[in-house]
């Protein structure tokens, strides 16, 4: 039964990205909207869903280093397993991207790295935050280019047509469902996967730090896979960007309002460091590389798999 659940699970995320990358792909094509934007907005909005509801709940029960955890965990998990798998399934052809966008995902993640060693993120930086990530918003929005994406829209199916005819009334509708489907299989997935391992006798500990640290960046990896098999590589790439930015400016700076925002810095130094660096080392491949074959794909993973030792290392260490 735990089993069957668990394929349930996944078949689902895997449909409500699928559904999720196809609709918002034609209402991107509707309304002149580029496939990066598109990205950032539609898709990384969606698939940050997982991360929002965990580090509300958990800043609500005074867990803010769990809420702090997971979008740092998360950060790293979108760049090394979304640009990992996606470029298991398609080789991927770096699409050429803004000099701001790379510039302001790696300046926030600067800015949240230090304000993160060095101060507190309290009520008035998390109101910073938030306006911080609006106005990005607006400036992308107005700046949004079309000019890669003029391809002919594909009208696949009745849904594809429906969605592009009726935008308002179908299209919307369906990017909330498709949304609302990836976060329950994700959420599923989670909860049937920790089953399994317990039952294997597998510890808490690996459990935490491998199911549930990739389960609420599940939705995340199977947008990037589907975007690939579709070669919509925009999409992968501003949902990498979009997600990050929702965690810290958006996520990090809802929770910051809602409770005393108390945490020992020390206890996520190691992620801290490794976020950074991870930023950096995805400016630089879209800034200078020109493609992510399976080799460099399988590098990236092999990375988060060494990731995933040094945190579990960590958690053995005796305080």
């Amino acid at each position: 039964m735990v089993l069957l659940k668990l394929a349930i699970g996944i078949s689902l995320v895997l449909y409500g990205t699928s559904l999720l990358i196809n609709t918002a792909t034609i209402l991107g094509k509707k309304f002149n909207i580029s496939d990066f934007f598109i990205g950032i907005v539609v898709i990384g909005f969606g698939t940050s869903l997982c991360e929002l509801v965990v580090s509300i709940d958990a800043v609500l029960k005074n867990a803010t280093e769990l809420s702090l955890g997971n979008i740092i965990g998360s950060n790293i998990a979108n760049i090394f397993l979304v640009l990992g798998f996606s470029g298991l399934v398609q080789k991927i052809e770096i699409p050429k991207i803004k000099n701001f966008d790379i510039l302001f995902h790696i300046f926030i993640s600067s800015i949240f790295f230090l304000i993160f060693l060095f101060l507190k993120i309290n009520f008035l930086i998390g109101i910073i935050f938030i306006g911080t990530f609006f106005l990005y918003i607006f400036k992308s929005f107005y700046k949004s280019d079309t000019s890669n994406d003029n391809e002919e829209v594909k009208l696949v199916n009745k849904l594809s047509t429906l969605s592009f005819n009726h935008p308002i009334k179908i299209g919307f509708p369906i990017i909330f469902f498709s949304t609302v489907l990836t976060i329950y299989g994700a959420d599923m997935t989670v909860i049937n996967a920790i089953e399994i391992s317990k039952q294997l006798g597998i510890s808490e500990a690996i459990i935490g730090l491998s199911i549930v640290a990739v389960g609420t960046s599940l939705p995340e990896i199977a947008a990037g896979i589907a975007a690939a098999k579709r070669k919509k590589i925009g999409l992968i790439f501003g949902n990498i960007i979009g997600s990050n930015l929702y965690n810290i400016l958006l996520i990090v700076g809802t929770s910051s309002l809602l409770n005393q925002f108390d945490y020992n810095n020390q206890n996520l130094l190691i992620e801290i460091w490794l976020m950074f660096i991870s930023v950096v080392i995805f400016s630089i491949v879209i800034k200078y590389f020109k493609k992510i074959d399976k080799i460099f794909s399988i590098l990236l993973l092999i990375l988060y798999f060494i990731f995933m030792l040094v945190l579990y290392s960590k958690n053995l260490t005796p305080l």
